[in-house]
């Protein structure tokens, strides 16, 4: 059911791709009950224009650019700050583990990248209406998901596995997985703590002690799993 017009809903996008913020500028013009407040790409933009507009639902991206608080980080921030904010993630990164933790830490709903706009828009009405937003099949893969928990997942931010590497990635931490998968994704040790405001010490701990889980002894070795640990890399 759409608010009035007189009432529209308020709706914020982060989103660091370009393309991304113009589609949604312009396709919600064409829902009266709905306003959109503005479409940023940076954490750093959305925190500031939160502290001067209310917003009732926020799109976000689960993840950002490499200098960006992004993913769980920014869920909790945005929570401790916002409690009364409703989240909806969007996101090409369809994993039901993944689903499970940002539910876990308070988000109103998840929707694929891969869903068409107007599947969006109903989305965000149900969200915004106090209700959890899931499609049907992921709503199925989570509610048969036999272990998801934050000290446990595997799949986090985009790592997925097979076989034998499968079982040996669920040993590393939620702190490890981001190191991981952040190094894949191109970026050094010091650009990492950076990205995450650790010490460099840290991340490179973290990262040694990821490779020793893995039974990995070297990066060429951690570079030559990167199609089990993160498709695309």
């Amino acid at each position: 059911m759409k608010r009035v017009l007189n009432n529209p809903l308020r709706i914020a996008l982060l989103d660091d791709h370009p393309m991304i913020r113009t589609a949604f500028d312009i396709c919600i013009k064409a829902e009266p009950d709905m306003e959109l407040m503005g479409a940023w790409g940076s954490s750093v933009e959305l925190f500031a224009e939160l502290k001067k507009e209310p917003v009732d639902v926020l799109v976000l991206d689960f993840l950002l650019g490499e200098k960006e608080l992004d993913g769980l980080a920014l869920i909790k921030q945005l929570r401790s700050h916002y409690p009364r904010l409703r989240i909806l993630i969007s996101s090409s990164l369809e994993s039901p583990a993944i689903v499970k933790m940002v539910l876990s830490a308070g988000v109103s709903g998840f929707i694929g990248k891969s869903h068409n706009m107007a599947d969006i828009f109903q989305a965000i009405r149900q969200v915004a209406n106090g209700r959890i937003f899931l499609s049907p099949g992921l709503a199925y893969e989570i509610e048969n998901l036999y272990v998801v928990n934050e000290d446990a997942i595997h799949e986090t931010l985009g790592v997925k596995t097979s076989g034998m590497m499968y079982e040996k990635v669920k040993l590393l931490s939620p702190r490890e997985v981001e190191v991981v998968r952040c190094y894949l994704d191109g970026l050094s040790v010091s650009q990492i703590a950076i990205k995450f405001k650790r010490s460099r010490k840290t991340v490179s701990g973290q990262k040694q002690s990821a490779l020793k889980k893995l039974g990995l002894r070297s990066d060429s070795e951690l570079f030559k799993y990167s199609n089990d640990l993160m498709p695309g890399v």
